[in-house]
C-alpha cells in the first residue's frame, strides 16, 4: 500500500479491510471532511507502518471498504514521528553544502 502525506491531517487514515480486528483499540476520533463541515466518528486502529526508517506503531483512523483507493493517509503526527527518527537515524551523518550554478 502506497503513503499519501496530507499536511492538513491531524491524524492518519487507513481502510478497514488492511485492519485486523484485534487491532482496534476501542478508541473513536472525530473527522472533519474536506470540502464540508460534515463530522464522522471513525474507529482507530494501531497499525504499523513500514518505511526506509525501518516499523514504526501508530494510530489511525478506519474508514470503510467502500472508499478504499488503497492509499495510508499519513497525518501531522505520524509525520513528525517520522521525521524525529530520522533526523536521529542522521545525527552521525555529517552535512554537505551544495551549491547549484547556471551553466
Amino acid at each position: 500500500m502506497s503513503i499519501l502525506r496530507d499536511t492538513g491531517a491531524t491524524v492518519d487514515v487507513i481502510c478497514q479491510k488492511y485492519v485486523d480486528r484485534d487491532r482496534m483499540k476501542g478508541e473513536h476520533v472525530w473527522v472533519r471532511h474536506l470540502l464540508d463541515d460534515h463530522m464522522t466518528c471513525l474507529p482507530v486502529a494501531e497499525v504499523e507502518i513500514e518505511c526506509d526508517l525501518g516499523t514504526v506503531t501508530s494510530k489511525a483512523a478506519v474508514i470503510g471498504n467502500h472508499l478504499d483507493q488503497g492509499r495510508y493517509i499519513l497525518g501531522n503526527q505520524t509525520a513528525a514521528l517520522l521525521q524525529g527518527i530520522e533526523e536521529n537515524c542522521s545525527s552521525d551523518v555529517g552535512k554537505v553544502n551544495t551549491v547549484v550554478t547556471r551553466s
